[in-house]
C-alpha cells in the first residue's frame, strides 16, 4: 500500500519512464453521467485524458457522478480508461489479496456481473466496463445515466 495524495492505493503498474499507477483501496456503485450526451472522452489508454476532457465540459463534474468521486481523493485521482482497467485485471488477485490482507474491499470478486465503469465513451449512449469477477474480463456497455456500474479511482504518478 501507498499513500499519494491523502488517499491510499495499491501500486497495480509500473511503466518503463519509472512512473506507477495505483488504484484507491475503496471502491463505490455509481453512474457514469447524469445525461446521455456525447463528450468525446474516447481514449481507451489515457483515464485522465478523459477526465480533462470531461473537465472541460463540466469544470465541478456534478453531471458525471463516477469521475467526480475519483477526483474527490485527491489532485490528479482519475477514473480510469478502458486499458487501464485491463491492466487491473491482469493483476487482479495481487491487488485484492493486498487489498483483503489491510481489510479493504478487493477488486476480485467471484461473480460474473462486477463491471468496473471506465472514462471510455463507446457512443453517445454508452460507456465501456469491464468485468473483474469473472475470468474472461468480459466487456459491458451500460447506459452512461441508467446503468451503474463499480468504480475505483486510479493515480498515476
Amino acid at each position: 500500500l501507498i499513500t499519494v495524495n491523502l488517499s491510499t492505493g495499491v501500486v497495480f503498474s509500473t511503466s518503463s519512464n519509472g512512473s506507477f499507477k495505483i488504484v484507491s483501496v475503496d471502491e463505490t456503485v455509481l453512474a457514469w453521467s447524469t445525461e446521455d450526451k456525447a463528450t468525446n472522452a474516447i481514449n481507451k489508454d489515457d483515464g485522465m485524458a478523459n477526465m480533462n476532457t470531461i473537465k472541460a465540459i463540466n469544470p465541478d463534474l456534478s453531471k458525471y457522478p463516477a469521475f467526480e468521486w475519483c477526483s474527490a481523493h485527491g489532485t490528479d485521482w482519475y477514473l480510469p480508461a478502458y486499458n487501464e482497467l485491463s491492466e487491473l485485471k491482469n493483476n487482479q488477485h495481487t491487488i485484492s489479496s493486498t487489498l483483503s490482507a489491510k481489510d479493504y474491499t478487493p477488486v476480485y470478486k467471484k461473480s460474473s456481473n462486477y463491471y468496473y465503469l471506465s472514462s471510455t465513451e463507446e457512443n453517445s449512449l454508452c460507456v465501456l466496463a469491464r468485468n473483474l469477477g469473472d475470468y474472461s474480463g468480459s466487456t459491458k456497455y451500460p447506459s452512461k445515466d441508467e446503468a451503474v456500474c463499480y468504480v475505483r479511482a486510479v493515480l498515476t504518478f
